[in-house]
């Protein structure tokens, strides 16, 4: 399996290279998509070559995680059929997120596949983390250049917005900072930390400063025999940021949703009492409305809901987690949704101080984050973004087999 591991290491450095777009023919894509078909392709030829690929066929019925997003995007896509006629769907959008699912899922069961051990994982994900570290870099030197800069001079670099770069950082910025706290002596996890940590503050996206410090906490007081938290230095620290943390959420969100009616936090209102009217109707709470179908209904339906022209009329998600999942998915989709939040938050419980701290606890710390900041953010169904949610999903709740998983 050397050209499938090789592959998967080039895949996960550049993960943005889906930002690379161009056509094949009159097909649109991107270099992330052309990567992946090359890497399935490698890998149906390793795996036929090494005479595995009837077991390979049968490990898929241990990938629960992509079977149920398959069996739900099914029933998505019966749904956005229903809709034809109706003038309030878009097969483009429903289109282009299948294909981000898809390509998704199929990356992440070629990975769990390939790296089977704890320290090929953390190895792999490392390579993903230095990856986002070069690519934050790259869009300093992209908004200094004049490029796509933002009008509150966010770091956004070549992307839709600087959320979108926020969420991209902070997963690989928690697993090294976790990394250094299991191991202070390794430096280089410190230096990750502090330049992905740096370039996470630029976006300014209080999500993910108020989401990592949460899981970072969360971790320390996990591991109550950790030295760092039992040092006043430390603790001191600890609170002088939290201090900071909460002093700047205040002025940057609420203050301004208090004196205007401009902000982020007034958007989102506005986004979550349109749900909440939307999912009365019985249809859209059993079924959904399928899946990058939102879009068109809050555009469809907003400026009756709320009786004034709205902040935004194009809102791609509803900026809650358990909203995008109802929405996409319907209530199975809801369902899936609090059984992995359950079964995550059982993992991270079921694992005991004297125990070591593998990758696999350190990966549902990662899925945590995700779930803590969707409760007020979604962009989750973007090409790299779904690929980090759905593998960090294999690998934390997925059943171990491996001695160095169950450690």
């Amino acid at each position: 399996m050397k050209f499938t591991k090789l592959l998967l290491y080039v895949n996960l450095f550049f993960l943005q290279s889906y930002l690379i777009r161009f056509k094949i023919g009159v097909f649109p894509t991107n270099l992330q998509e052309v990567l992946i078909g090359l890497q399935c392709m490698i890998f149906l030829f390793e795996i036929i070559k090494n005479k595995a690929f009837i077991q390979t066929i049968n490990n898929i019925k241990k990938h629960w995680v992509i079977l149920c997003f398959a069996g739900l995007s099914i029933i998505s896509a019966i749904v956005v059929a229903t809709q034809n006629g109706t003038g309030f769907y878009s097969s483009i959008d429903f289109i282009r997120h299948a294909k981000f699912l898809i390509f998704a899922c199929v990356l992440s069961f070629i990975l769990i596949e390939t790296f089977k051990s704890s320290e090929e994982r953390l190895k792999v994900f490392k390579v993903a983390g230095i990856g986002a570290m070069f690519f934050g870099l790259f869009c300093v030197i992209y908004n200094l250049l004049g490029y796509n800069v933002a009008h509150d001079h966010r770091l956004q670099g070549p992307m839709d917005a600087a959320v979108y770069l926020g969420y991209y950082l902070t997963p690989f910025f928690i697993f090294f900072t976790l990394e250094f706290l299991k191991d202070t002596k390794i430096k280089s996890n410190l230096l990750y930390t502090i330049a992905l940590g740096i370039l996470m503050l630029a976006t300014l996206s209080m999500g993910s400063l108020a989401g990592s410090l949460i899981i970072i906490l969360f971790y320390l007081f996990k591991t109550k025999d950790n030295k760092i938290i039992k040092s006043k230095t430390a603790k001191t620290i600890i609170a002088t940021i939290c201090l900071l943390v909460a002093t700047t959420v205040f002025y940057l969100k609420i203050l301004p949703t208090i004196q205007t009616n401009y902000s982020s936090l007034n958007e989102r209102q506005e986004i979550w009492t349109t749900s909440a009217t939307l999912l009365k109707t019985p249809k859209n709470l059993i079924f959904g409305v399928g899946l990058g179908q939102f879009q068109e209904q809050y555009f469809q339906h907003v400026k009756a809901i709320i009786g004034h022209e709205p902040l935004d009329y194009y809102v791609l998600q509803p900026h809650n987690i358990f909203l995008l999942f109802i929405f996409q998915f319907g209530i199975l989709g809801l369902v899936f949704l609090i059984f992995c939040i359950k079964k995550n938050i059982q993992n991270i419980f079921s694992w005991k101080k004297n125990q070591p701290i593998n990758f696999h606890i350190i990966a549902n710390f990662l899925l945590l984050y995700f779930f803590i900041h969707g409760l007020i953010d979604t962009p989750f169904f973007k090409n790299d973004l779904l690929i980090i949610l759905v593998l960090l999903m294999e690998l934390s709740l997925l059943k171990t087999t491996d001695k160095t998983l169950k450690n």
